[in-house]
């Protein structure tokens, strides 16, 4: 289980904060009001309609990784539908156990009722434990056509509290890893034993190759939460072996979980010219 994982996306959020480049859009900020959803719409100031990404953090349940998005992207002519999807707002779960993925397509289903939005260019970007779900949307849903993935797995795990999947698709849970729960054990070596099941970790491997657009993934090479520069390298075979028929990158970086100030710049400009080049300079 995840009990030590409430801290991962705080840091890294207010990194993608940090203001590095111009902004070349003004936008507004809209609260969504669409089923149940908890979210808010960056929206940039423009007469042509826009490309939009879903975003979303991972076990910081506050607005921090989608604000830093939404200013980010939406500065940059890019709309970001920001989520939170646990504890932060009444209705929502109260830990990240047992998450409906339907939650998150009903986002995309939201992108398609924003007129200002060309629902033909969506993406997803979202990190740490979000980057599962970020994945089983990308998988699940063949209207996200590109995705950013930082601190990446590979594979579904348990709940924050319940050894059960973090996940839900159609009413029955996304097939899922449990830490092992080793007394003076390392967290990072925890996630060494649960991965080193081979036969679990098969079914619990994401089916990567029905993502519908181009991949990059951003991993930290000191990452002392799980490896996720190992699981990218994973990924990226799994992509090769599977004839993955778009690009995918993978670009690693020699610091913890959360990046660093020294890094973040060159972050945030990678994952703007990502959505840039795979969504906004597409022709609608």
């Amino acid at each position: 289980m995840f009990k030590l994982l409430t801290h991962l996306l705080v840091s890294c959020a207010a990194l993608l904060a940090a203001p590095c480049f111009a902004a070349d859009y003004d936008y507004e900020i809209k609260s969504v009001q669409y089923k149940n959803l908890a979210a808010r719409l960056y929206l940039p100031k423009t007469q042509e309609k826009v490309p939009a990404v879903i975003g979303f953090g991972g076990s910081d349940p506050s607005w921090g990784f989608a604000d830093a998005n939404g200013a980010m992207m939406a500065s940059k002519g890019i709309a970001v539908i920001g989520l939170v999807y646990f504890k932060t707002e009444p209705g929502l779960p109260a830990t990240l156990d047992h998450i409906p993925m339907e939650y998150f397509i009903s986002a995309v289903d939201y992108a398609q009722t924003v007129k200002e939005i060309d629902a033909s260019r969506i993406g997803v970007v979202s990190g740490s434990r979000g980057s599962e779900a970020g994945f089983l949307l990308a998988i699940l849903d063949p209207r996200i056509k590109s995705v950013v993935i930082t601190t990446p797995s590979k594979v579904a795990w348990s709940g924050m509290t319940s050894p059960q999947s973090a996940w839900t698709y159609q009413g029955k849970d996304i097939p899922a890893l449990d830490l092992p729960e080793l007394p003076n054990t390392p967290q990072l070596e925890r996630f060494h034993i649960a991965l080193a099941d081979t036969e679990k970790v098969k079914k619990a491997t994401f089916a990567f190759e029905k993502i519908q657009g181009p991949i990059l993934l951003i991993s930290a090479e000191n990452d002392q939460i799980w490896p996720g520069t190992a699981m990218s390298h994973d990924i990226m075979t799994y992509l090769k072996d599977h004839d993955f028929k778009y690009p995918a990158r993978h670009k690693s970086y020699p610091t913890g979980h959360a990046f660093s100030q020294a890094t973040a710049p060159e972050i945030k400009q990678m994952i703007v010219d990502h959505f840039v080049s795979t969504l906004k300079n597409i022709s609608p």
